[in-house]
């Protein structure tokens, strides 16, 4: 049987096992096969097919770990995009004896705290809400 054959036979199980499994890394070892089948048919040596495939494996290996996390920064939330409560404006009226103040925020009562220092009466905006608290900021 030809090597280039053999490569071919390979590539495919490969991509059959690939098509399986869902795994990104067996397609840089089918390209590897493909490469070495075509090698192969051109005529080149045994040994000089198996370096081929070896270096375009270990290139496409690079690449997909490359891409999948890239991918997977892009899919992380940002935790700031998920707090849609930083920026809306609370009204504090009254100051409770721990320093914070009870305030009616979408219809509820919440207690709220400053950043830093202690709450006056007056306007804030929520820079983050911490549990069931929010922190607020002038």
């Amino acid at each position: 049987m030809d090597n280039y054959l053999i490569w071919l036979i390979l590539g495919l199980v490969l991509l059959g096992v690939e098509m399986m499994i869902g795994s990104i890394y067996l397609l840089a070892l089918v390209a590897g096969c493909a490469i070495a089948c075509i090698f192969a048919f051109m005529g080149t040596t045994f040994t000089a097919q198996c370096i081929i495939a070896a270096v375009v494996a270990i290139a496409g290996v690079i690449t997909a770990f490359i891409f999948r996390r890239n991918i997977r920064k892009k899919l992380t939330p940002n935790q700031d995009c998920d707090n849609l409560d930083k920026g809306q404006i609370i009204t504090v009226e009254k100051i409770d004896s721990d320093g914070g103040a009870t305030v009616s925020y979408r219809g509820s009562l919440w207690k709220a705290f400053a950043k830093e220092g202690k709450l006056e009466a007056g306007i804030y905006h929520i820079e983050k809400v911490d549990g069931t608290r929010l922190i607020l900021i002038k």
